[in-house]
């Protein structure tokens, strides 16, 4: 009797893990019944970040892979937009041809879009200058139909592995010139600057978001006794390979003292200031 017993226990338990997988099958594929897969257009590199002020070639590059259900066949084409200001235009077209076979089997581009083509799409002509921002953004077509951009970027899609924002910035820089620049100052009262001096920051290259100050140091903060200190010269080296600097003078108690001539390393005056306002430096030394 104690046999049959068990023989019994055993075959409710089968009957009811049976039907409890059944069960949870059937909630699974509820759960995924009709769940469409969207696609991503994953960012490799960004080896071109921004345009050059004085070459309409220069471009702004990016390589992309492409990831879809079917693991880069549905991949259609990708339209390039660019846009200013809200003006947005559509620029071209990059077709599935274009794209090659990656390292991890799906498909992979550069997209290239330059400064004079970005000016010309935007009907911009030369109204264009140091410091201007430009959108890029790229949308993913597939053979049946869907697309995806910015608009369908979630967070998850924006961060470290799948780093697909479909949309980024090209701001343009002026490329210095590489060498010893030459920065001559003056106080007229004879006691140096009161205040930071000239701020320099670089971008790209080996200094990128390096952060230099030439100042000429007040009497009461370690410059040369008052009241004959009123000249003094720094050099400040940028290295090749700077894809921009930024020149910024920080302001002074006593402007009205203040002087300085900024030089090129060939010797050329870049910029004289006499009693100049905080703000902005107008350095154009590109390559």
């Amino acid at each position: 009797m104690k046999k049959q017993f068990n023989k019994i226990v055993i075959l409710l338990l089968s009957i009811i893990v049976f039907n409890g997988c059944e069960s949870d099958d059937k909630a699974i594929d509820l759960v995924f019944d009709g769940v469409s897969y969207g696609a991503v257009l994953r960012t490799i590199d960004v080896p071109g970040k921004s345009f050059n002020l004085t070459d309409l070639d220069s471009e702004f590059r990016v390589v992309v892979e492409e990831q879809d259900e079917e693991y880069g066949a549905l991949l259609s084409e990708v339209d390039v937009y660019v846009s200013k200001s809200g003006n947005e235009a559509m620029l071209k077209t990059i077709p599935a041809s274009a794209f090659t076979t990656g390292e991890r089997g799906l498909p992979v581009t550069t997209i290239g879009v330059s400064l004079g083509e970005t000016l010309a799409a935007l009907g911009l002509g030369n109204n264009y200058d140091v410091g201007d921002v430009y959108g890029i953004r790229l949308s993913l077509k597939l053979t049946d139909g869907r697309e995806f951009s910015a608009a369908s970027s979630s967070g998850s899609l924006q961060g470290s592995y799948f780093s697909s924002p479909f949309a980024y910035s090209a701001p343009i820089l002026c490329t210095p010139k590489p060498g010893d620049y030459t920065v001559d100052m003056q106080d007229s009262y004879g006691d140096g600057w009161q205040g930071d001096g000239i701020k320099v920051t670089f971008n790209g290259g080996p200094n990128d978001g390096d952060v230099t100050y030439i100042d000429m140091l007040s009497s009461y903060s370690g410059g040369p006794p008052c009241c004959s200190w009123t000249n003094s010269t720094e050099v400040l080296t940028v290295p090749d390979g700077t894809e921009g600097f930024t020149w910024e003078y920080t302001g002074d108690s006593y402007p009205g003292e203040v002087s300085f001539q900024i030089y090129a390393p060939d010797g050329t005056q870049l910029l004289s200031a006499s009693a100049p306002a905080p703000g902005t430096l107008t350095i154009l030394n590109c390559l």
